[in-house]
């Protein structure tokens, strides 16, 4: 993790750390309702788990991994489901309010890594890993880094769930934009809407890529599906596979 990505998580999670999760726009300034909130994560999680059922995979139920965890929201709801929940993020104010928000929670362990590896979590010891709007905000490499990372520690029979942005949407008028203004020049438009502080980059990984780095690291693509949950200047996928 660069020191600039890690300085914009950190104010954000002392900051609005709700809304940085999901920036609903009049949820901005600690307006989020913490029940409303989680709640989201439980109706997520739950769509997932059908969806993964569907589509034919059956992870053991022992240890999952939400990665980009930011205050739990999806960490609760995995908790139900699974023995054990280690639930990772690079900052630490975020993790602060997680432990706080969580604490009757005894099977989440929240801990804080560097943005790029995994290094408290051995080999092909995780059953289910589910990572959703965390690596849009990092570059490619450390995108890259962290796929690789999720491939290691996939169990035997587990699976790998994640989405990450491919391009940016040349058919909106905020995507054709964005295709041609780095990210620092976007920054300066972010703060002037948002508020200093309050800066969230995304970036992209080609969908072809993906699938070669997870081909690379020995998982069968089970399903590759649209998800633009970045918003709409980007084309956004999830994609879910298992180690055989």
């Amino acid at each position: 993790m660069t020191d600039r990505h890690r300085q914009q998580w950190e104010a954000l999670g002392r900051l609005d750390p709700y809304w940085a999760v999901i920036t609903d726009s009049d949820k901005k300034g600690g307006g989020w309702d913490p029940a409303e909130f989680f709640a989201s994560g439980e109706r997520e999680v739950a769509g997932l788990m059908d969806q993964v059922s569907r589509l034919g995979i059956a992870p053991a139920r022992d240890v999952a991994l939400d990665y980009g965890c930011g205050v739990g929201r999806l960490s609760r709801a995995l908790a139900a489901r699974f023995g054990e929940v280690l639930a990772i993020d690079h900052s630490e104010s975020m993790l602060a309010e997680a432990r706080r928000a969580n604490a009757g929670f005894g099977n989440i362990r929240f801990m804080r890594n560097d943005g790029r590896t995994l290094p408290e979590i051995g080999t092909e010891s995780v059953d289910f890993i589910y990572s959703t709007i965390t690596l849009q905000h990092v570059p490619p490499d450390i995108q890259r880094s962290v796929i690789r990372e999720f491939a290691r520690v996939a169990r035997r029979g587990g699976a790998v769930v994640f989405q990450t942005p491919s391009s940016h949407n040349l058919r909106t008028t905020a995507g054709f934009v964005q295709s041609f203004v780095s990210n620092r020049i976007l920054n300066a438009a972010r703060r002037l809407r948002h508020g200093k502080g309050r800066v969230m980059e995304v970036h992209a990984l080609p969908k072809a890529e993906v699938l070669e780095l997870l081909s690379a690291a020995g998982l069968s693509i089970v399903e590759v599906e649209r998800y633009d949950v970045a918003g709409d200047a980007f084309v956004s996928y999830r994609y879910f596979a298992t180690r055989p």
